[in-house]
């Protein structure tokens, strides 16, 4: 009995001193600390981005930054907030509450923007941004958080009051992210994947890039070139390669103003495909990337004087067949049963003979035009 009452007393005390033990747990008060780094962007900002309604659509940027460490067992909470002024005196754009340590601004973001700021086309504005990284939930009852430098963002609006009609120009895009440094078809009379211009002084492509970098450079040549020493969206003369992660953009070259802007997009783009084409398989060998095999498929530029036009000029092509498709992929596509012009979903591949041609995709009316050169 003496020992059955010693384990006995043993155990109350053992049972007792673990429900105090997790009572005390329960009062455990964590105090999230001032981090002893300040929010901060990862990436860079362009020096400036070139918008239009045509590209509404397009991703502008996508705004990365660091993850303070507030010492609280609690995820922290992000806002961006965008403003017209650069004192934040009013709040233009907000992201509200984010759990991520990104977001991404569209051109319609920024269209929104430059029509409050009064930007017009041609011209050019700054507005500004900060990103704010609260421990736990945002508002003025948070009990700490950290906010980023403000950084500028250069509104370039693109001119297209009047539209001309986009025509082939000399300039195109040379790198390892993009021919292989010019060994590589990319399915145009020369190697480089070629831009277009409407004679303002800007060019313009719709093209998928590998991961790499690239240069622009006039007549396929390296006589003259531009890339950007310091990565800071200006042109420079001969200057460093431009790095670039896979996938496809829009590629816009402004002369006037000697700046660039590269602008991922993702769907809703349209590329031509078959036997018939010329394009190279990315991996140098020099076979032909049949039916989308090997390469992503060459890329139609849209038409900024209509909606639902895309245009394709200078496609080098070889006899065989072709089709039109969306986003590199066969979910969408278009060919032309009874070879009659009218473009049919899922309709019978379009024979072709070799020649260079100019194409025209008009996904409005259902209709496209071949012309050869």
């Amino acid at each position: 009995m003496k020992t059955l009452n010693k384990i006995s007393i043993l155990s109350v005390a053992f049972i007792f001193a673990i429900f105090t033990s997790c009572e005390n747990e329960d009062y455990l008060v964590f105090t999230a600390q001032e981090p002893s780094d300040a929010v901060t962007l990862s990436m860079n900002i362009q020096t400036s981005y070139l918008v239009s309604e045509q590209t509404a659509s397009n991703l502008a940027e996508r705004i990365i930054w660091s993850e303070p460490d507030f010492g609280a067992p609690t995820p922290n909470v992000y806002v961006v907030e965008m403003s017209l002024n650069s004192d934040f005196s009013t709040i233009d754009l907000s992201s509200g509450d984010i759990s991520e340590n990104f977001i991404e601004l569209y051109v319609d973001n920024l269209l929104d923007m430059a029509e409050a700021k009064g930007i017009e086309p041609g011209e050019s504005g700054d507005v500004y941004g900060r990103i704010t990284a609260y421990a736990g939930s945002s508002g003025a009852n948070a009990a700490v958080s950290s906010t980023s430098e403000v950084f500028t963002m250069t509104i370039e609006m693109i001119e297209t009051g009047v539209c001309e009609e986009l025509v082939a120009s000399n300039w195109g895009l040379v790198g390892d992210a993009v021919n292989g440094w010019g060994g590589i078809s990319r399915g145009f009379a020369t190697n480089d994947i070629e831009l277009l211009t409407d004679g303002s002084g800007v060019y313009a492509a719709y093209a998928t890039f590998l991961d790499g970098q690239f240069k622009f450079r006039q007549d396929a040549d390296w006589g003259v070139n531009f890339g950007d020493t310091g990565a800071d969206g200006t042109l420079d003369a001969g200057g460093d390669n431009i790095s670039i992660s896979a996938g496809t953009y829009a590629v816009f070259l402004d002369l006037n103003n000697n700046t660039y802007s590269v602008e991922s997009t993702y769907t809703d783009i349209w590329g031509i495909v078959g036997s018939g084409v010329t394009l190279q398989k990315d991996d140098g060998s020099g076979d032909i990337a049949e039916w989308g095999g090997g390469a992503k498929d060459t890329k139609f530029t849209p038409d900024p004087c209509n909606e639902g036009i895309f245009i394709l000029k200078g496609i080098k092509l070889r006899d065989g067949e072709i089709k039109f498709r969306q986003d590199d992929d066969w979910g969408v596509n278009l060919g032309d049963t009874g070879a009659d012009g009218v473009l049919d979903a899922g309709g019978d591949n379009i024979a072709v003979t070799a020649g260079t041609y100019n194409i025209t995709l008009d996904i409005t009316n259902n209709s496209y035009t071949m012309q050869k050169l």
